[in-house]
């Protein structure tokens, strides 16, 4: 007869179901999974394991290849049918004279097998395992959602906003000066769009390991005065004081475009997080080698007076799928940073955030600066 037990659960506890058709076998597994902490439902037959998945679906299917009556590799079937495949993980257990039935088990859709007898440690360890894998994967899935979800959202204003601009150029008595207005409107917008799709792109090469970066000797200045030019009437019209402590010269190695980006993105924000009447500061320094080593490094900081950053959200703010509470608060598809810290990286650098001494957050992007 079908039996279920209840204990005590932890992070990896589960919803497991177990299907097999010899009692000794049900009653060992179900002791074992039960004392890990796992919520344990047992079967003695494929047509009693679809009735109980039918009534509540779990998350482990433990299932014996071979049963009497409809067997496992028939009850696999089955299940994977069911609407989005059936549990999320399905683990078949047969004897090592039985190849073929692990080999058809793997054809309808099991994500692993176990042969018998099975080792105590070993049924714990791979169940707690298949459960962790597929939460992880859950949770990834969900922020990818999210994540695409908000992107769209940022697309769709300034798509939204041509429609209507493309309203106003059909006006017959439209003056010069005012379609010279609109035009650079339009223009703003599709920079917006771009960015935001150049955004993704990089994001998504930097997830699939494909990212490069072309080091080359460049003076500072062609790095920091381009960006200067962009944030300096940012900050002036944020009414947010833009500050800058650097040496007046000095050689690095570095991608121009793409450093150039990783330093834009940390600036924006920083000054994203200002209030009216703050302060950004950037402060550029070259550290020479020490001991003896023939590479010193470059050191990038942006601080500011904003909110901060929470220790606790330190470790999760470069992901790119997700953000800290005030970021979702803002909106934003949450790129730049993850972008800032994948070119750094690129470059042999990394990107830190800790608290700033002005009050809010500092970020540094710390490259390596090789020797003469």
């Amino acid at each position: 007869m079908p039996t279920s037990r209840h204990s005590a659960s932890h992070d990896s506890a589960g919803d497991v179901l177990v299907v097999d058709d010899f009692p000794d076998t049900l009653a060992l597994y179900d002791a074992l999974l039960t004392e890990d902490g796992h919520r344990v439902r047992t079967a003695t037959n494929g047509i009693e394991a679809l009735r109980q998945v039918e009534q509540s679906e779990p998350e482990v299917v433990l299932l014996d290849v071979s049963m009497p009556g409809l067997g496992g590799v028939e009850v696999l079937r089955r299940l994977r049918a069911r609407p989005h495949g059936g549990p999320a993980v399905m683990m078949i257990t047969a004897a090592r004279r039985e190849p073929h039935a692990i080999e058809a088990g793997l054809k309808q859709g099991a994500d692993a097998y176990l042969t018998k007898p099975i080792e105590s440690r070993e049924l714990v360890a791979r169940v707690r395992a298949a459960l962790v894998k597929f939460r992880l994967e859950r949770m990834l899935s969900a922020q990818r959602r999210d994540h695409i979800a908000m992107l769209v959202h940022d697309l769709r204003h300034p798509l939204s906003s041509l429609a209507l601009i493309a309203e106003v150029l059909e006006a017959d008595d439209m003056t010069p000066e005012t379609r010279r207005a609109v035009v650079e409107q339009i223009r703003g917008m599709v920079s917006e769009m771009t960015r935001l799709v150049d955004g993704m792109l990089v994001a998504s090469r930097l997830e699939a390991g494909v990212f490069t970066v072309e080091p080359r000797s460049v003076n500072l200045s062609d790095i920091i005065e381009p960006t200067l030019r962009v944030f300096a009437a940012v900050a002036d019209r944020r009414h947010v004081e833009l500050r800058v402590e650097r040496p007046r010269e000095g050689l690095i190695e570095a991608d121009v475009q793409k450093l150039r980006q990783a330093l834009d993105n940390v600036i924006a924000n920083a000054l994203k997080f200002t209030p009216r009447g703050g302060c950004v500061r950037l402060r550029v320094q070259i550290d020479p080698a020490k001991d003896g080593s023939k590479a010193g490094r470059v050191l990038f900081e942006i601080a500011d007076t904003g909110p901060g950053i929470p220790p606790g959200e330190r470790d999760t703010i470069f992901d790119r799928y997700r953000q800290g509470a005030k970021g979702r608060a803002f909106g934003g598809a949450g790129l730049g940073l993850a972008i800032a810290r994948g070119i750094a990286r690129a470059h042999g650098g990394d990107v830190t955030v800790t608290s700033s001494d002005l009050g809010g957050a500092e970020f540094r992007i710390v490259l390596p600066l090789p020797g003469v």
